[in-house]
């Protein structure tokens, strides 16, 4: 018994000593030393994955392990995640736009292998073996980008599905999707020829009933957008560009948390979500909600499906007051808890700053009093 604990000390500490001369990053080492070590047997295959991965591409891989969920860790392949990371690698290398693309782009938006809530799939040689003749000679990202949306609306149409999300493969061999499977698609198809792409929605229309997700990828120099597997000759041109110009917000996704400038809206450790209403407009509108208490939840609420229905959510935490990047137009806003509760009706406006103070004081019902909620046209 004693020799097993040593032996297992022994491999704990040979294992961190492999990981310092591997990861450079402090940072990044300590994220991967955390993630790798509840992860059973598969620890010691990735462990070797990271060994045996080539020094050009070993960043990549290592950027995989410390910001993968535990279950993809579970699930990872050796094998099969070291050839994905190569062939992102090669895609990058293949094509111009690939020498644009900075690290932080290519590590956060191209190689992760899932985009949503899909299976984990592996995808790469697929999509490159089919899309690579037709981009060899393209030289922008943007041409590209709008290629590969043609290539994807061949062969993908919209269809209601299952909740859950559809694999790639699954979606392909079906033809059909919801509106984020048809997103899932063409997001793996764009990452596996080098662009930077992620997942963008709005969680509920403020103006219809329904919510929706689509496209944001990165191409000379910028993110647009674009319906997915809905092609169009341009780029930020689809079937919702004035209902995207009228949402209350609409948000994306990060694998990992970027360096960057965009509004972080939230933060994990494994992941981010980005304000994307910057991309939509040009001076979104800014709430800003004074609760005159610490740790008070705060939401910003639309009416949708003959409900009240919370879009975003923060919580004061050591301030006492927290501020939104919006839509214009009518809002239901409320902060509290089970014990606490305050609303109103805010009208906000592009381009302007609109503070308000909620007490959240006693216990009160949304539903007391008749309102509007109104909403420009365009």
């Amino acid at each position: 018994m004693r020799a097993i604990i040593v032996i297992c000390i022994l491999a704990a500490f040979a294992s961190a000593g492999n990981l310092e001369n591997l990861v450079e990053d402090d940072s990044l080492r300590a994220k991967i030393e955390r993630n790798l070590k509840d992860i059973g047997e598969n620890r010691r295959i990735l462990e070797s994955a990271l060994e045996d991965a080539e020094p050009e591409i070993r960043p990549g891989v290592a950027f995989l392990l410390g910001n993968s969920p535990a279950v993809n860790l579970i699930a990872y392949n050796k094998d099969s995640l070291l050839e994905e990371v190569r062939l992102a690698y090669k895609a990058r290398n293949r094509f111009p736009w690939g020498e644009e693309i900075a690290d932080q782009l290519f590590f956060h938006y191209v190689l992760p292998n899932q985009v949503s809530q899909e299976p984990l799939t592996y995808y790469r040689k697929y999509f490159l073996d089919n899309l690579g003749p037709i981009l060899d000679t393209i030289e922008t990202g943007s041409q590209a980008a709008i290629a590969v949306n043609y290539w994807c609306g061949e062969r993908v149409r919209f269809e209601q599905t299952q909740r859950q999300d559809q694999g790639v493969f699954h979606t392909l061999s079906s033809g059909y999707g919801r509106c984020e499977e048809m997103m899932i698609v063409y997001v793996s198809a764009l990452r596996a020829v080098g662009i930077p792409a992620r997942e963008a929605w709005t969680p509920y229309w403020a103006t219809s009933d329904n919510n929706h997700a689509w496209t944001e990828l990165w191409a000379d120099g910028d993110w647009h957008y674009a319906g997915s597997c809905e092609p169009k000759p341009t780029l930020d041109n689809a079937w919702f560009n004035k209902t995207a110009r009228r949402a209350a917000v609409i948000m994306s996704s990060a694998f990992g948390v970027p360096e960057t400038d965009e509004i972080l809206y939230r933060k994990r450790e494994h992941y981010a979500i980005v304000n994307s209403m910057p991309h939509y407009v040009e001076k979104p509108a800014l709430l800003i909600v004074e609760t005159g208490a610490e740790s008070t939840q705060v939401y910003v609420a639309v009416f949708n499906f003959g409900a009240i229905r919370p879009i975003m959510r923060q919580n004061t935490g050591d301030s006492t007051s927290v501020d939104f990047v919006m839509g214009h137009g009518d809002f239901i806003v409320y902060a509290g808890d089970k014990d606490r509760f305050a609303w109103a009706v805010v009208h906000t406006e592009f381009g302007e700053t609109t503070e308000i103070t909620l007490t959240a004081d006693k216990k009160g019902t949304i539903a007391k009093d008749e309102f509007w909620l109104r909403y420009p046209v365009e």
